[in-house]
């Protein structure tokens, strides 16, 4: 089961929708997946706890990590949204 962090400025609304989002595709695509919502000043700290093998952000995350990370923004706005969705699919499906 791959696990991915959703973060957004404050774990509400805009994480929701775009876990939605990722959610669906994974379930189109057969990955089994697991997704958490976080603050995005949190998102490191969570990542830390909950081992994600993806972080996707609809804003800047000023951090380095050494996990894939996605900006989650064309889940939002539709710009860009195939190749996003190709990226996303193309990392959870990593053995």
């Amino acid at each position: 089961m791959k696990r991915v962090l959703v973060a957004c400025g404050t774990a509400l609304a805009t994480s929701t929708v775009v876990a939605k989002k990722i959610e669906q595709i994974a379930s189109d695509n057969g990955i089994e997946c697991q997704i958490i919502q976080a603050k995005v000043a949190d998102a490191v700290k969570k990542a830390e706890e909950f081992q994600p093998d993806l972080i996707v952000c609809t804003c800047a995350l000023d951090a380095a990590v050494d996990i894939p990370v996605i900006n989650g923004r064309a889940f939002l706005t539709g710009i860009n949204v195939s190749n996003i969705t190709q990226e996303l699919i193309a990392i959870l499906s990593e053995k």
